[in-house]
């Protein structure tokens, strides 16, 4: 019998008629949180920055990816076992998750073999999934990305990476973390250049309910473009992580809107492979370059494989942004470094900018349907010292050089320790680990 076709989209705001407005979330960021959390010396990030090795030469796998099977205890075994419970497990989103029957990729798994890996590294599986969109979609991405992940929160360079690739390619990419709660995680929603962080903590019941029809719908093709996908998700009028927002939208390593929209195939791979890593690099070596008891030679170890990153990026879109005016090493330059200083004093002092931005919430004017940026991108934000630019123009970062030395060999599999670090205060730390 012929498939069922999808269900219609929920019904989107009208253009230009305002719409609901888009309510900030109250309490504290939990994508900040998170960021903190792992990114900061001694954070979850480090135990994996620590083993990084600039030898280990990126492979791009271009086979479909192996799922396994997954029920509830194996979520629990990721959750109470971080280096040994097989990680965060990543699917197709549904309605309940594991529920009855769910097909997942656990990050830390010796038996799966068809991944990609690079410096020593696996590719986190959120993007092994949307590599798998793209091979079964002959090459091509859906009109929007979509994957669940259970267990863990999201981190940055996914986050990341979601806006560099949508804002240049014009797609969307959903991810929802914590999928198997209704009540704690966050709807990532990025759809060209909009970023709309819903966190679950600050929605009622029914509003998670209507987010998760949203995100069936777009993974089932029932949307035809992300603004659609926009309308629908501000029709709902959960409230969104306004500082989460400003934070991802004010990555200075974004492209400008479109200008990559026949990206495809081979090219498409390369460019999100290269993407991925350089934004690895520069979230997990900025918490080894942000402890001062490192020793030089770790440092420098990060340091190698950022420069090897930003060739390898440099090389992934030179040919595809020529003329357009674009400085594509200085771009590169950008996406290797942190969101957030490396100085661990200038990041102590960014992460109370950051909290100040947060309390200042209340108070900022809110966002409508009809204003459709979550901020004036060519404004510089008062609390936060990090400029919001439309389009990127561009500032390469300059790192030291200095001697090598050797690190492990062999892509691990070993999973980092997700705890939150003693670097995270307690008004920031979640009363569960992330």
């Amino acid at each position: 019998p012929a498939a069922a076709p999808p269900p219609p989209p929920p019904a989107p705001v009208a253009p230009g008629s305002g719409g609901r407005p888009l309510r900030a979330a109250p309490g504290p960021s939990y994508v900040l949180q998170h960021y903190h959390c792992t990114g900061c010396p001694d954070g979850a990030f480090s135990w994996r920055a620590a083993q990084v090795d600039p030898r280990k030469a990126m492979f791009v796998c271009h086979e479909p990816r192996e799922y396994r099977s997954t029920i509830l205890r194996d979520i629990q075994v990721s959750k109470e076992d971080k280096r040994r419970g097989g990680g965060p497990r990543v699917g197709p989103f549904q309605e309940r998750i594991p529920g009855t029957g769910w097909e997942a990729l656990p990050k830390y798994d010796y038996t799966t073999r068809n991944r990609s890996s690079a410096f020593n590294e696996r590719m986190h599986v959120e993007w092994e999934k949307h590599v798998d969109h793209i091979l079964a979609g002959g090459g091509e991405l859906p009109v929007a990305s979509v994957v669940a992940k259970a267990g863990f929160r999201s981190c940055a360079p996914c986050c990341r990476d979601m806006l560099a690739l949508a804002r240049p390619t014009g797609k969307a990419f959903i991810m929802v973390d914590l999928a198997e709660d209704d009540e704690r995680g966050t709807f990532h929603f990025v759809l060209g250049d909009e970023y709309l962080p819903v966190p679950k903590e600050a929605c009622s019941p029914l509003e998670v309910a209507a987010l998760k029809k949203v995100v069936a719908a777009a993974q089932d093709g029932a949307y035809s473009s992300g603004r659609e996908i926009y309308q629908s998700v501000v029709s709902v009028g959960a409230p969104v992580d306004e500082a989460a927002q400003v934070f991802y939208l004010g990555d200075k390593a974004l492209l400008p809107s479109g200008c990559a929209m026949h990206l495809k195939g081979t090219a498409l791979l390369d460019v999100l492979h290269a993407e991925h890593f350089a934004r690895l690099l520069a979230e997990y070596g900025a918490s080894i370059l942000r402890d001062a008891l490192r020793p030089a030679a770790q440092k420098d170890v990060v340091l190698q494989c950022r420069a090897r990153a930003k060739r390898t990026l440099m090389a992934a879109w030179s040919s595809h942004l020529a003329g357009r005016g674009i400085d594509v090493e200085a771009y590169a330059a950008a996406a290797v470094a942190p969101l957030l200083p490396e100085d661990p004093g200038e990041y102590t002092q960014s992460r109370r900018s950051l909290r100040a931005l947060r309390q200042a919430g209340a108070m900022a004017p809110r966002l409508t349907a009809a204003r459709l940026q979550a901020v004036d991108e060519n404004a510089q934000s008062p609390e936060l010292p990090l400029k919001v630019p439309h389009r990127w123009t561009g500032a390469a970062r300059r790192h030291r050089s200095r001697d090598a030395r050797s690190a492990c060999s062999g892509v691990s599999t070993a999973a980092p320790d997700d705890a939150a670090s003693a670097w995270s205060d307690p008004s920031e730390t979640e009363e569960e680990p992330l």
